[in-house]
């Protein structure tokens, strides 16, 4: 059994975790039972141990790089130890936004405002030539729930899939470092009750950039389970991960 930390950056509203659960089950749920997830609140105590690892998965949160906070230079430098000892990583959202700002890049607040529901996304000629989208088309059905991006790379990074709202949707550092800002953890359940959670702020972000016509309702609606972007999951795991414990036992 592979044995995973899961670096986790925030933790679910308590009103949502009796009906959804928080990051630790939803990732799970796609992982299957060939991992062992071992959870570390990266915002309530450092971690400096890497040893054991055979990869490391960093989890979204309700928190701001755009609003900083101490311990979250300590997980950027985390990060990097872990691109440094060869442990494969994988960032979610703010996760994808943390590996960014580990290697140079700026974090913002979006111009286009919060992201929300599934949305598709095109992967570059670039994340078509990279195992993290092996076996997928070049458009993907993902879901996201952000309001902050990666606006600047950081030098060496590369993109590896865009999109219409937020340009930098998942990128590369190195070999074995991957950031996506999409969520292929969440199924349809869990992102519907994320945005009916978030409707007032949803619609008051709506109404400041004079957006006719915006539903919630209808983002609702049209939330599907992304299977595709579960994959992008289980290709981290089966190209990195995997790849990465065969060698260094090697």
């Amino acid at each position: 059994m592979h044995r995973l930390l899961l670096y986790k950056t925030g933790e679910t509203d308590p009103k949502l975790v009796p009906h959804i659960g928080d990051y630790e089950r939803w990732f799970s749920r796609v992982l299957g039972e060939d991992y062992s997830l071992e959870v570390h609140c990266a915002f309530s105590k450092p971690l400096h141990k890497l040893s054991g690892y055979d990869g490391m998965v960093i989890t979204g949160s309700p928190r701001s790089l755009v609003e900083p906070e101490p311990w979250m230079d300590d997980a950027a430098c985390f990060v990097r130890q872990a691109a440094d000892a060869g442990v494969p990583v994988m960032g979610v959202c703010f996760g994808h936004q943390l590996v960014g700002y580990a290697f140079g890049g700026r974090v913002r607040m979006n111009p286009n405002g919060w992201e929300v529901g599934t949305v598709d996304v095109e992967v570059t000629d670039d994340g078509a030539r990279d195992p993290l989208f092996i076996g997928l088309p070049r458009s993907l059905r993902v879901n996201q729930s952000h309001r902050d991006d990666v606006g600047t790379l950081g030098e060496g990074t590369r993109v590896l899939a865009s999109g219409a709202h937020t340009p930098h949707q998942a990128i590369a550092v190195g070999d074995h470092v991957r950031g996506v800002q999409f969520h292929p953890e969440m199924n349809a359940g869990v992102i519907q009750r994320i945005i009916a959670h978030r409707r007032l702020l949803l619609l008051d972000d709506a109404e400041r950039r004079a957006r006719a016509g915006y539903c919630v309702d209808s983002l609702i609606a049209a939330a599907s389970d992304t299977p595709d972007a579960e994959k992008v999951l289980r290709n981290f795991v089966d190209q990195f991960v995997k790849k990465s414990h065969g060698s260094r036992a090697a």
